[in-house]
């Protein structure tokens, strides 16, 4: 059954412009869900401040989205059980633009539990997924199992890594898979987009907020704290162990007053001065600590790869769990999907069965990353040898001979000014 486009996308339209995102998935009870504004309210036919009689279970076949509704139900809860996302009307029309993708996706478990989804790239037993999803404690996870489709599991093995795109391949006992087929074609801002899985019905379903784009701060300068605004100024409410601020003596409740001479009157103030240094440019950092004034000198790092920032904004925090790796990628586009962190490493979807990339991280209350297709089928072109392919290693080789290069006139500068000390001192 060939799925109308026309029937797809108006369903999508009605969904993703409505004041009612819902997620299908269980979530936590104490997780805020947005409400209506009291217009919307007031105008919602489900709005009925009557009680109603308790509902039955339906007979097979009639929608739930028809139920009579309980008579504690808020306006809300019913508008998003009707209108939210991923209903029925919304997720079933998916399911044959879905499959052909589906065929190639995995889930990958743990003693049973759902760790991340993957997807194979070769046919003789090669899958990618979330590096960092299958990690503890900086390790690849012991018993992981890829589950497929059909229903077959099969243990898997790491065989290699991607740092800089937080990227694994992994290996099974297998050949002939069924393989995802990366996309020529780019989605456009407000494409919609759904999450493959390997059953039938998608993750998630939304649009692209954002085209692919470096993401990768490494080129800027990194203190490594967080900060906050209280009655006395702007105060460091944490420093990263290892950073550039620990080591410069910075500590948690100092009160931020100036970089290099220039006044902090905010946190943003304190990020734009940061953000316009490099790397190994050394700063000067006004304090008061102790109701006494210090003047602190720091040397900036550069950022590590998919550091996640030690201030997280507190909707994002509240709105359920993000991806541990969820910053610093080289080449990324956003969405708007809300997945939880074990429902990325799986493909995304466009409406025309195109898997246009690879949900990479949950990155926000209503941002994910997804590294586009371009990118995944170059990075997997070589899986069949058990490595990533890099092609930014050109690029690293040649910075790193541009470094020799400097690091070369350094040191005669260095001889040159030592012997005219050595003369001037009469040696």
């Amino acid at each position: 059954m060939k799925t109308s486009p026309f029937s797809l996308t108006a369903a999508l339209g009605l969904a993703l412009t409505l004041p009612f995102p819902a997620h299908s998935r269980a979530t936590d009870e104490n997780e805020p869900q947005d409400a209506p504004t009291t217009e919307e309210a007031e105008s919602s036919p489900e709005a009925e401040t009557e009680a109603e009689p308790e509902a039955e279970e339906p007979p097979a076949g009639e929608d739930a989205d028809e139920r009579p509704q309980d008579a504690d139900t808020s306006a809300g809860e019913r508008a998003q059980d009707k209108f939210g996302r991923e209903t029925a009307e919304i997720v079933t029309p998916w399911i044959p633009v879905l499959e052909k993708a589906r065929q190639g996706t995995v889930r990958l478990l743990r003693n049973g539990k759902p760790i991340a989804l993957g997807c194979a790239v070769n046919r003789d037993g090669y899958l990618v997924t979330k590096a960092s999803e299958v990690e503890e404690k900086g390790k690849f996870m012991e018993g992981l199992e890829a589950q497929f489709p059909d229903g077959m599991v099969l243990k898997v093995k790491l065989s290699d890594t991607h740092t800089r795109f937080d990227l694994a391949l992994l290996k099974v006992e297998a050949r002939g898979l069924r393989t995802v087929e990366w996309a020529e074609v780019e989605p456009a801002p407000g494409s919609y987009l759904a999450a493959a899985t390997p059953e039938k019905l998608p993750a998630a379903v939304g649009v692209v907020s954002v085209l692919p784009r470096n993401m990768d701060e490494s080129h800027k300068g990194f203190l490594g704290v967080s900060l906050d605004k209280g009655e006395s100024g702007i105060f460091i409410k944490e420093v990263g162990d290892g950073t550039a601020a620990s080591e410069a003596g910075l500590l948690v409740n100092d009160i931020v007053k100036s970089i290099n001479g220039k006044d902090v009157g905010s946190v943003a103030d304190f990020i734009q001065h940061i953000a316009r240094q490099k790397p190994y440019d050394t700063v000067k950092i006004l304090i008061s600590r102790d109701k006494e004034d210090k003047e602190i000198s720091a040397t900036l790092r550069r950022r590590p790869d998919n550091y996640a920032a030690l201030a997280e904004d507190v909707r994002n925090v509240m709105s359920g769990h993000l991806s541990r790796n969820r910053r610093g990628y080289p080449n990324a586009l956003q969405h708007d999907m809300v997945l939880d962190p074990s429902e990325c490493g799986g493909p995304i979807v466009d409406l025309d069965g195109h898997v246009v990339g690879l949900n990479i991280a949950r990155s926000g209350r209503i941002e994910s990353i997804a590294i586009p297709s371009a990118t995944m089928k170059s990075l997997v072109s070589k899986a069949e040898t058990g490595k990533f392919f890099r092609p930014e290693l050109d690029d690293l080789r040649r910075e790193l001979k541009n470094a020799e290069s400097l690091l070369e006139r350094v040191r005669k500068d260095h001889e040159r000014l030592k012997k005219q000390v050595e003369e001037a001192e009469g040696k």
